[in-house]
C-alpha cells in the first residue's frame, strides 16, 4: 500500500526522532556505551550475590571483569579480596578469635598456624591475590575493616607458605632440617608477609587480639640472631619446637 505524502512525513520525522535519540543515548557518558556501562555495573551487584550465595569463583570472574574498567572502586577491590579469602576457607568474622584460642603450652606460632588453611598452593595463590588486592587500596584511604583483611590475609599467606615448604600442609611444625631447606624466596616471603600483617593491624583504630598474636611473632622474628630477615626468620621458626 503506498503511503499518502503526509503519511510519508510523518513516518520520516518519527524514524529520525527515534534516530536522535538513540545518539543521545549512546552518546551520553562521553566514547563509552551507556548499555556497556550498566553491564559493568551489574557485575559488582552480581559479584554481592554471588559471594552471599558462597559462590566466590562467580564473584571473583565478576569482579575482575568489573575492575578492569572500574579500577577506583575500592569497595570493588575489597570485595575482591575476600572472595580469595572465603575461597582459601577463611572466615573473617572468626579467625581472629581461632588465632588467639590456643591452649597452653602452645607457642604463638603453633596457635596462628592452626587456625588458617593448609598449605596448598591453591591456598598461597589465593592469599597473594587477596593481599594484592588490598595493597592496592592506598594506605590514607583504608578503612579499618580493610586493614583487618589486609592483617589477615598477609598472615594467612605467611602460614600456608610456611606450611608448603614444611611439606606438612596441614599443622604448621616445621622441622629444622625442612627450615634449612626452605628457599630464600619462601622465607622472605613469610618474614614481610608477617611484617605486612603487624603494620596492617597496627593502623586499625581497635586492637584485635588474634592480630596482637602476630604482631608479637612479627617482633620476635625481629629479635632473633642473623644478618637478613631470612635467617632472623629460620631461626624464629627453630625456636618454635
Amino acid at each position: 500500500m503506498r503511503l499518502s505524502p503526509n503519511r510519508k512525513l510523518l513516518s520520516y520525522s518519527l524514524l529520525i526522532l527515534v534516530a536522535g535519540q538513540s545518539v543521545v543515548i549512546l552518546s551520553s557518558c562521553g566514547s563509552e556505551n551507556v548499555f556497556r556501562n550498566a553491564v559493568k555495573r551489574s557485575d559488582s551487584d552480581k559479584a554481592k550475590a554471588a559471594l552471599e550465595a558462597g559462590d566466590v569463583e562467580t564473584a571473583i570472574e565478576s569482579l575482575n571483569d568489573y575492575l578492569k574498567d572500574h579500577p577506583d572502586d575500592m569497595t570493588a577491590r575489597s570485595m575482591l579480596a575476600n572472595a580469595y579469602l572465603k575461597k582459601s576457607g577463611v572466615d573473617l568474622l572468626k579467625i581472629g578469635t581461632s588465632m588467639s584460642s590456643g591452649g597452653n603450652g602452645q607457642s604463638s606460632w603453633s596457635t596462628v598456624s592452626g587456625a588458617l588453611p593448609d598449605g596448598s598452593e591453591q591456598n598461597v595463590t589465593n592469599m597473594k591475590a587477596a593481599v594484592s588486592a588490598l595493597e592496592s587500596i592506598p594506605v590514607a584511604q583504608r578503612t579499618d575493616e580493610q586493614n583487618y583483611q589486609l592483617a589477615v590475609a598477609q598472615t594467612t599467606l605467611a602460614v600456608t607458605v610456611a606450611k608448603k615448604a614444611a611439606g606438612d600442609t596441614s599443622s604448621g611444625q616445621i622441622s629444622a632440617e625442612k627450615v634449612d631447606q626452605m628457599s630464600d624466596s619462601d622465607a622472605l616471603t613469610i618474614y614481610n608477609a608477617l611484617q605486612g600483617s603487624k603494620s596492617a593491624s597496627n593502623a586499625m583504630s581497635t586492637p584485635n587480639s588474634g592480630l596482637s598474636s602476630v604482631g608479637s611473632i612479627a617482633t620476635s622474628v625481629d629479635q632473633q640472631a642473623g644478618s637478613t630477615p631470612e635467617e632472623r626468620l629460620r631461626n624464629y621458626l627453630k625456636s618454635q619446637h
